[in-house]
């Protein structure tokens, strides 16, 4: 069962026993948690983009090859948009972005696939 913690006092139920963050805040909360499932960190990062204070977390996930591809490749995603909402997304530095991170930020930058060749 779920330990309940800070982070998750802060979260609705949703259907089928989903943790669903109601705020960007909130779902940082959650992506910052080690102890968040993939899943759970996964569909948080949706919500950050408008933080300032998530890119950061962004990029670190971007960087580490420990996460796993999907946690890499969403957190690319979404810093993708939010560098393209700050006017910046074609000079941000992408220097030990994981391959698969740095796949989708050149997509994003409309330098390549969103897959690797």
């Amino acid at each position: 069962m779920l330990e309940l913690t800070s982070v998750y006092l802060a979260l609705v139920i949703g259907e089928g026993g989903l943790l669903a963050p109601r705020t960007p805040q909130e779902a940082l909360e959650i992506f910052r948690n080690p102890d968040a499932n993939d899943w759970e960190r996964d569909y948080a990062a949706l919500m950050i983009d408008s933080l300032d204070e998530a890119l950061p977390e962004l990029e670190k996930v971007a960087r580490d090859a420990s996460a796993s591809e999907m946690l890499q490749q969403r957190a690319a995603e979404v810093l993708g948009c939010a560098w393209r909402d700050r006017g910046i997304l074609l000079t941000a530095d992408i220097t030990g972005f994981t391959p698969i991170a740095r796949q989708e930020i050149l997509f994003h930058r409309g330098e390549g696939l969103p897959y690797p060749d």
